[in-house]
């Protein structure tokens, strides 16, 4: 039999973490993983077309891949990412439309520290989000992301996604957003 192809998106900093992206698009082109992330940086637009940008591509898969660096946790966009694929979608009367929420799978970078994205904190605590750490790519991506996908058919009712979108990039300074 075989393996299903697993479409998923892939939030990351763009500006820290784009060589650990490239270095995972060449994992996953040995695996039955589709990656339907944003290819360019889009920042320049505005939030509004961002956020369609983002959920377009979003409907189409199924599960979210987070890589966490040591700023991930500071990005607007990765936590609107995040909430956007933790919400599902019924069309009023095509059911062609909805979609369910993703699953979530939080990839820990080889950095000294990792900003955790408070949503992505939230779903890993529930048991909802799976994780795993950079080194184990190779050997365990496949099977957490098939973990991941299982969890989003499985275990919807442990998402957490309640807390208000992050308003702008931050800084922290001795413990305090700037």
């Amino acid at each position: 039999m075989e393996k299903k192809i697993r479409n998923c998106f892939i939030s990351y900093h763009h500006n820290n973490d784009q060589v650990y992206l490239t270095k995972l698009r060449k994992v996953v082109k040995s695996m039955k993983v589709a990656d339907y992330s944003l290819k360019d940086d889009i920042g320049h637009f505005t939030d509004e077309t961002i956020y369609k940008k983002v959920r377009s591509k979003m409907r189409t898969c199924s599960v979210t891949v987070v890589l966490v660096g040591n700023r991930t946790g500071h990005r607007k966009w990765v936590d609107w990412e995040i909430w956007a694929s933790l919400r599902g979608y019924k069309h009023p009367y095509d059911r062609n439309k909805s979609f369910k929420p993703n699953g979530l799978l939080a990839i820990f970078l080889p950095t000294e520290e990792h900003s955790i994205p408070r949503r992505l904190e939230d779903n890993i605590e529930s048991g909802y989000a799976v994780s795993m750490n950079w080194k184990n790519l190779r050997n365990d991506f496949e099977s957490k992301v098939n973990y991941a996908y299982w969890k989003r058919n499985n275990m919807t009712k442990k998402i957490r996604n309640i807390r208000d979108r992050q308003e702008s990039n931050y800084l922290d300074f001795f413990g305090f957003r700037i």
